[in-house]
């Protein structure tokens, strides 16, 4: 796999390679998989685009990689992904590299003509859209939702994913902004004018805190619907100015009644929970980072890979893991939240297409509203539609 491992893209995500050599080292302990043991080959791609080519090429042609891992970031492994589903460049690809479990949300993965060897891993932006819409209309039926968006592949994910679960259409509005905006005044107002009573952020977490910290400036308080990619208590910190107890419950105070999606287990809420005992113990014992969302995360990717290669023991070449890849159906990671499990097959390449809802409250508590969600059923937009 590449990542930012020096972390020179400003990103944290070297917690999620460090998780999954932890939990492969774990593995490994206890006699691999195969009867052979993992190694996980990560080479630091700055989280460039460029460089991530550039390293997936040395993998793939000079170490000789069975598959690449868990690709980080939709704008690098979208050329990735172009070179792995066609080394040749020669429009034949019959000779693809598995490009598994990305950690990348564009629904333009599940395209299994121009990606045939390319799975996508943490749930992808249309299915998020998809669950948001339908846990709005069975508990807030005949709300007017406004949805402000980023004018890119995460927003437009989203809006795709409103309009094909919310019935009737005349209850939507979109409000798209483009991705160098400095500010939401605009969006917000024209929301708050439209008489929207939920609005859904589809943004980077920087834009979603401007977008409520906007409608506080307005005396408009609809109730947020958000993006799991934003985790609560970091836009509590970010709404609240700082760490202290105090800033942290005036950001939960500001996002009370909101609701968003989550599909793994949390570091927090969960800590009793065994499987949080148990990844405690193994990132403890095998050298691995404090645990975190992202070692959760880090460990359940590794999961589902050691899922893949355990079920192609006797064909262990590219094109029997790719096969066994796909034949993934309700595999459930020890960290994914009850309910939530994998399902996959060769003309579906999106791992996780069902999320639970939960509700942020004030005192900083998380509830689960209803059961998990499922967007199987509904197929992913064209790319070249959206």
């Amino acid at each position: 796999m590449t990542n930012d491992l020096a972390g020179t893209g400003d990103t944290p995500y070297v917690a999620i390679s460090q998780a999954m050599r932890a939990y492969f080292a774990s593995v490994n302990a206890d006699a691999g998989v195969c009867g052979r043991d993992l190694e996980l080959a990560a080479e630091d791609d700055g989280y460039s685009p460029t460089r991530a080519l550039e390293v997936t090429r040395t993998l793939v042609e000079v170490e000789g990689v069975l598959a690449m891992v868990g690709g980080l970031g939709t704008q690098a492994q979208k050329g990735v992904a172009t070179y792995l589903n066609d080394p040749n460049a020669d429009g034949d690809k019959a000779d693809g590299v598995p490009d598994l479990f990305l950690s990348s949300a564009w629904s333009g993965w599940a395209d299994t003509s121009q990606f045939p060897w390319t799975v996508g891993f943490i749930p992808d932006y249309f299915s998020d859209g998809v669950v948001l819409g339908r846990y709005v209309t069975q508990a807030f039926p005949g709300q007017r939702i406004g949805v402000i968006y980023a004018d890119d592949d995460m927003g437009r994910d989203y809006w795709a994913g409103l309009q094909a679960s919310v019935p009737d259409g005349a209850l939507l509005s979109s409000y798209p902004f483009p991705v160098d905006a400095a500010n939401l005044v605009d969006q917000v107002t024209r929301a708050k004018t439209d008489g929207a009573v939920m609005v859904l952020v589809a943004a980077s977490p920087q834009m979603t805190e401007i977008a409520i910290r906007e409608a506080d400036a307005q005396d408009f308080a609809p109730r947020w619907l958000l993006s799991y990619t934003n985790a609560p208590s970091a836009l509590a910190r970010g709404l609240g100015g700082g760490t202290s107890a105090e800033q942290l419950l005036a950001g939960f105070a500001m996002l009370d009644g909101a609701v968003t999606t989550q599909y793994l287990l949390s570091p927090i809420e969960d800590e009793e929970a065994p499987a949080l005992i148990e990844h405690q113990r193994i990132m403890q014992t095998f050298q691995g980072p404090p645990v975190s969302s992202l070692t959760v995360y880090g460990q359940s990717l590794a999961e589902v890979i050691v899922e893949a290669i355990g079920r192609t023991c006797d064909n262990l070449t590219r094109e029997g893991l790719m096969a066994a890849a796909e034949s993934i159906n309700g595999f459930a990671p020890s960290l994914m939240w009850p309910g939530v499990e994998v399902h996959l097959s060769d003309s579906d390449h999106r791992a996780i297409q069902a999320l639970q809802p939960v509700m942020i409250h004030a005192d900083s508590t998380v509830t689960a509203e209803g059961d998990v969600i499922s967007a199987e059923d509904v197929p992913a937009p064209s790319p070249a539609s959206q």
